[in-house]
């Protein structure tokens, strides 16, 4: 059968993710929640100029903090990569599944009302464990199945942030499912002269019948930059580090029937300003799948 993934920073989050990311992982595109608007942003920017110094416990400082680390304060376009490995988990036994190469790409806006709007695309790819060719065929050790790997061409996503939430899962529920979603920015800390804070959301959906299963994620990010970087109003896209981590229901496609376990990602990332400036086996791996998308990954956010 043909995977039908989860679009992600998505990651980046990532989120790219992202990351989110069923079978892919972020981040970007599932780079967790909220942000501060334009003009919060704007007055803490003046206030850093003039050597306020960061407060983990100022909501509006953690929600700077996150847009600034893991999006942008301006409309340049931005890339996340994340490295990592899918696991089934069952019990406390971790078995790698495949390792993940999440990509995921993004510009941002701010909104008249205070909130800000992204708009981000994703690539998630895929290779055996500790291969660099592109995983197509993926045989589950649970199961004894083999089942197709289907990678979806990237399309634009658009979600909408403020202090507490913004998700690639927001709308409409699935057909005959209702959804609860949940986004958190904070807490953060500083550590030398490293800020790092924390964006998570969590997914539950629920069968309206009860004959079908019900599906739980957890998305949960850490993004790490300098506190400098941070607090400096004329760096508006300084540079970030993510670690990503979902932890999710076995999704349909793995024909897991009643087997216990979970589907877990474990990744690290960064934030890059050009395509050129992304790991070699993804940039490879992305080209060969999707050439016109990779010779103008901006043009998709334009669409």
């Amino acid at each position: 059968m043909k995977i039908k993934r989860r679009e992600a920073l998505g990651h980046l989050a990532g989120a790219m993710g992202a990351g989110a990311l069923g079978a892919g992982g972020v981040g970007a595109g599932r780079l967790a929640a909220g942000g501060a608007g334009a003009a919060g942003l704007a007055g803490m920017a003046a206030a850093a100029g003039r050597g306020a110094a960061f407060d983990p416990a100022n909501p509006d400082h953690l929600a700077m903090a996150f847009r600034k680390l893991a999006y942008s304060m301006d409309d340049t376009l931005t890339f996340w990569w994340m490295r990592g490995t899918r696991y089934g988990v069952v019990g406390s036994v971790a078995t790698p599944f495949w390792d993940m190469y999440v990509a995921a790409w993004f510009t941002t806006r701010d909104l008249p009302d205070g909130r800000y709007e992204v708009r981000s695309a994703s690539g998630n790819l895929y290779t055996p464990v500790g291969g660099t060719t592109l995983l197509e065929k993926f045989a589950n050790p649970f199961t004894g199945r083999t089942i197709d790997i289907n990678y979806n061409r990237p399309r634009v996503t658009t979600a909408i942030y403020d202090k507490k939430g913004g998700s690639p899962f927001a709308g409409s529920d699935p057909p005959g499912m209702k959804s609860t979603r949940n986004t958190d920015v904070g807490p953060a800390w500083i550590v030398g002269d490293m800020l790092h804070v924390q964006g998570d959301l969590t997914l539950d959906s629920r069968p309206l019948d009860g004959a079908r299963k019900g599906f739980t994620v957890n998305d949960w990010s850490t993004y790490i930059g300098s506190v400098a970087d941070v607090m400096d109003p004329r760096k508006k896209n300084p540079p970030a580090a993510q670690m990503f981590n979902d932890i999710l229901d076995f999704p349909p496609y793995l024909q897991m029937g009643d087997h216990p376990g979970t589907f877990v990602s474990r990744c690290y990332g960064r934030k890059v300003y050009d395509i050129r400036s992304m790991p070699a086996v993804w940039l490879s791996l992305f080209e060969k799948k999707f050439p016109d998308v990779a010779k103008d990954p901006g043009a998709v956010l334009r669409a």
